[in-house]
């Protein structure tokens, strides 16, 4: 008996460890053969994949279903897409302002506590010429803006961050760095004085200075990568580098807080996330558009192409996407060899719809912070041909009832 318990024991551990379900397993290996090695080493690549199959009621409700691929708590390197909880957030946090009469558009003027931290007084990419949530959160949302992601990380707070995540059910998402360079290693505690104004240049609110009390313990024991890493004096060092002290989330959570995004109209009360329906819509929109639909802020079509940030479906740089019913709405994450992209994915024209997680670790030298990775040959072609292998699977999937996708049509051109 206490053999079986045992073996018992060890298989469920095995099973929390690395989560797969046998039909992906199947569809993949047999779809991406150019990619055998990779989905041979998953270890290696620190792959992971989670697809989730959306089914619709005669009322348009959908159902879900979700499917793994190696999924497990192993540390990655979330990179940019901590921009979706912290947008998520602030989001929250403004309607708690709404009685001050705070919103999207309401000038936030940002002071300075210490050194690394910036007064900024304008904005010239806004349409006032002054800052704002509304367009720090988009330029994260449309190009994963780092220095945008810093001010709005300074004014939700880390403590604040960290409590609402919890309350919404994300108790291992851990975000210390706000992404802002100049400002290294816990200084992303320390959050400097905020003023939100009126048209009148009225003070509606004030955010003193904060420094966070948050003290939770790493969600996992080992947050170490690579064989070496670069140190800051851009010597190599030998053993992994230890990611303990920077961010950390599971991407189940990332994919559950997408999909939770994205059909939040759809939930029942629990599932549901506090979020307005105007902040929705405007979480949305800035998750489907192209750089180029954007006209505050403006973006320079040479650089910032059709497909810039949409890792799935697209891959690389594709200048133009021209009668295209296919919308991504999406958040993406890259750095030290680690690539991830979380989406919903849509094609009008054919009703096909369905949500796509994975990240993928391409870094042959195993040295973090080289510079030199994979992206381009391995890692971006494998997001591209994984979404599409699930995309051609769902365009010809049987469903009793066809998706009405116009809630999502943001964009008028189907």
């Amino acid at each position: 008996m206490f053999k079986r318990s045992f073996l018992f024991l060890f298989l469920a551990s095995l099973c929390v460890q690395a989560q797969t379900s046998a039909f992906l397993d199947s569809l993949l290996k047999t779809t991406l053969t150019t990619y055998s090695n990779v989905l041979s080493q998953p270890n290696k690549y620190k792959l992971q994949v989670i697809y989730t199959q959306i089914n619709r009621d005669k009322n348009n409700s959908p159902s879900f279903k979700e499917y793994k691929f190696h999924v497990n708590k192993s540390y990655f390197y979330p990179a940019s897409v901590v921009k979706l909880p912290v947008s998520l957030v602030a989001l929250l946090k403004l309607q708690e302002l709404k009685e001050k009469g705070v919103n999207l558009e309401s000038c936030m003027i940002t002071d300075s506590a210490f050194f690394c931290q910036k007064k900024i007084y304008v904005d010239t990419t806004s349409q006032s010429d002054l800052p704002s949530i509304g367009n720090y959160i988009k330029k994260m949302l449309l190009v994963s803006d780092n220095y945008a992601c810093a001010r709005t990380y300074e004014f939700v707070g880390c403590d604040y961050l960290h409590k609402k995540l919890e309350d919404l059910g994300y108790e291992n998402i851990r975000i210390l760095n706000r992404l802002d360079g100049s400002c290294p290693g816990d200084t992303g505690k320390i959050t400097p004085p905020i003023y939100f104004l009126s048209a009148n240049k009225d003070t509606l609110h004030k955010q003193i200075l904060t420094i966070a009390q948050y003290n939770k313990a790493h969600p996992i024991e080992e947050s170490k990568a690579g064989q070496q890493y670069v140190g800051a004096d851009g010597k190599r060092c030998p053993g992994p580098k230890d990611f303990s002290k920077h961010n950390y989330l599971v991407l189940h959570d990332l994919h559950d807080m997408m999909r939770r995004i994205i059909f939040n109209e759809h939930l029942n009360e629990k599932e549901k996330l506090p979020l307005s329906k105007e902040n929705h819509e405007f979480m949305l929109k800035y998750l489907g558009m192209m750089p180029k639909e954007s006209e505050f802020p403006k973006y320079d079509k040479k650089i910032f192409y059709d497909s810039f940030k949409k890792y799935f479906m697209y891959a690389s740089a594709v200048a133009t996407i021209k009668g295209d019913s296919i919308r991504v709405f999406n958040i993406v994450g890259r750095a030290y060899g680690f690539l991830i992209d979380c989406a919903y994915i849509v094609d009008f024209k054919n009703k096909v719809e369905f949500l796509v997680s994975s990240s993928i670790y391409v870094n042959e030298r195993d040295v973090i912070g080289s510079g030199k990775y994979e992206y381009d040959q391995i890692g971006l072609p494998f997001l591209r041909d994984l979404s599409k292998t699930i995309y051609n699977y769902e365009l010809n999937r049987p469903k009793k009832h066809k998706p009405d996708l116009k809630e999502f049509n943001l964009f008028g051109y189907y």
